[in-house]
């Protein structure tokens, strides 16, 4: 099996203010896409939010996810749906409902749009523990965000705070923690 891995770190990813602390984008696609123009079909982020309460951009046309990796968040989505998020709970929802949120946190999103499609899971990994991720139906982009500790993909190393990405993936990836401490790690699967 031949997987072509990148790994990208601090070196790679920008970072902007909001008006409720700072985002990084991690990835973009198209990789010459900007958030601002709208132009992208898949970008995956980590933003703190360092306000007690924050107005989530408007986002029509965008399915969002997002999870915290520590703290309690609290969103309203709309006029009604409340939604109470624990470390590595994650919540999928329209970008286009207007959205308020209420706590400090750092969070990890993926945003997909323009024809993609994906999903986001999220994993603490015991010391050594491993598991398995297989493509599934449509699913061509791996990426996994390590918050804390580290993992190991065949030869690949991949460290706190960097991100693992794999093109054109076909074939189940096994992902080790690591053996001295839990690992925390967010998962994007898409459908470019």
């Amino acid at each position: 099996m031949s997987v072509n891995i990148t790994v990208k770190n601090a070196n790679d990813f920008k970072t902007s203010r909001w008006s409720g602390g700072t985002t990084t984008e991690l990835y973009i696609y198209p990789e010459d896409a900007l958030y601002k123009e709208g132009n992208f079909k898949c970008r995956i982020s980590s933003a703190t939010v360092d306000t007690d309460s924050s107005e989530f951009t408007s986002l029509p046309g965008v399915k969002r996810y997002l999870s915290i990796f520590g703290g309690s968040l609290e969103m309203i989505h709309g006029n009604e749906e409340k939604v109470c998020l624990k470390p590595y709970e994650v919540d999928c929802f329209d970008g286009g409902v207007p959205t308020v949120s209420y706590g400090r946190v750092v969070d990890f999103n993926l945003m997909v749009k323009n024809g993609a499609d994906g999903k986001m899971e999220t994993a603490l990994l015991k010391q050594g523990e491993t598991i398995r991720l297989q493509p599934e139906k449509g699913e061509n982009l791996l990426a996994v965000y390590v918050k804390k500790g580290k993992i190991i993909l065949s030869d690949t190393s991949v460290g706190k705070e960097e991100l693992l990405l794999i093109k054109e993936w076909k074939d189940e990836v096994t992902v080790t923690g690591d053996c001295r401490e839990e690992t925390g790690i967010g998962i994007c699967r898409v459908c470019l």
